[in-house]
């Protein structure tokens, strides 16, 4: 591909990551289509360059998304009676064990 294509090409998917950033910017949230669109649009940024002979490790990764990747997790104690019957996993179960019923040959 010629230098000026190269040069179009990865415009264009600069034009495109700076929408997908206003996106995100303007109140619209984090919705998972939005982060697989980030991520593709990176990933496209990362085969362009790679196509014009730039090692993948020299591509650098888009930047964390910051505060808004992070999620806020409550530290208030959960209710007792979610957990009532059930089992550990991983630790084995405490109560008596009940195997499924086997259903007719064939099913």
């Amino acid at each position: 591909m010629p230098p000026a294509a190269i040069r179009e090409l990865l415009g264009t998917v600069d034009r495109l990551a700076h929408c997908v950033d206003s996106l995100r910017s303007s109140g619209f949230g984090e919705p998972p289509a939005l982060t697989r669109l980030a991520d593709d649009v990176e990933r496209l940024r990362l085969h362009v360059r790679t196509l014009v002979g730039e090692s993948a490790d020299a591509v650098s990764a888009r930047p964390p998304a910051g505060d808004r990747a992070t999620i806020a997790v409550s530290d208030i104690p959960y209710d007792a009676r979610l957990w009532h019957g059930a089992d550990d996993e991983g630790v084995g179960g405490h109560g008596r064990q009940v195997s499924p019923t086997p259903g007719p040959a064939g099913l």
